[in-house]
């Protein structure tokens, strides 16, 4: 989707799949406003317990127990490194799964779901790639945070480490493969912001991507296969490939002429 050129595709964007890591995103959202509200500080301090201990990505379950992490720490490890026990830190500070699920109501986003703490290797916690988008891409326009916490939301997104699949799909449309992705794309003007999610039998990107015409776009994928399937990692980084014309047109549109 692109708001500056007023354009938008999808492919069953409205339906529910399995949300894996996708859903650290709207879970921010949901954070950044209760941020706006001072409904949570940055420098309130939150507690490791044994009911938040997530297994799989991430640091933070291996401290121990009664360990005290910055509210600021905690968000940004959830995106940087994926920590699914920052994520359930998180869940439990915004007022349990129930109440985080009517915020993402609250919102907009319709198809939007936790069932389960994290990291939910079965895939009930749920969410659309249109859910997904619309909630970057409100957050990038000013509809849902003031400028301050939709700059922390950016800074907190760039710093997100998996870049194997939107990134390196849109790299690959550019006509290049590199294991050093994000160099490469700034290289070639592109800035992508993105977070993955992954439990195997689901691969999911979502991404906000600024061109080097600097206007944005919002992508996001959701991919439900066989278990390990690499087809599915693959499909969403060629899908991501195929953007590269509707990311440049006026580009393209001189190479043609």
């Amino acid at each position: 989707m692109s708001l500056d050129n007023q354009v938008y595709a999808e492919i069953n964007s409205d339906i529910e799949l399995p949300a894996a890591s996708s859903i650290k995103v709207p879970i921010l959202i949901v954070l950044l406003t209760m941020l706006d509200k001072r409904e949570v500080f940055w420098n309130e301090k939150l507690i490791l317990t044994e009911d938040t201990i997530g297994s799989g990505s991430g640091w933070m379950a291996y401290q121990e127990i009664g360990k005290k992490f910055p509210l600021f720490e905690v968000a940004s490890e959830m995106i940087r490194v994926s920590d699914n026990t920052a994520t359930n830190l998180l869940i439990k500070r915004l007022g349990g799964i129930k109440v985080v699920n009517q915020k993402f109501k609250e919102i907009g986003l319709k198809n939007t779901k936790i069932n389960n703490f994290l990291p939910d290797l079965s895939g009930t916690n749920l969410t659309s790639t249109k859910d997904l988008s619309l909630a970057i891409a409100m957050v990038d326009s000013g509809y849902l945070l003031n400028i301050n916490s939709r700059d922390i939301f950016r800074e907190i997104m760039r710093k997100s480490k998996t870049n194997t699949l939107i990134p390196s799909g849109i790299l690959r449309g550019l006509g290049k493969e590199s294991k050093d992705t994000d160099y490469h794309l700034s290289l070639k003007g592109y800035l992508v912001h993105n977070k993955t999610g992954d439990i195997g039998i689901s691969y999911s990107d979502t991404a906000l991507i600024q061109t080097p015409q600097n206007s944005r776009a919002f992508a996001s994928f959701i991919v439900k296969g066989p278990f390990n399937d690499p087809r599915s990692s693959e499909l969403i980084r060629n899908l991501s490939a195929e953007l590269i014309p509707f990311l440049l047109p006026a580009q393209n549109s001189s190479i043609q002429n």
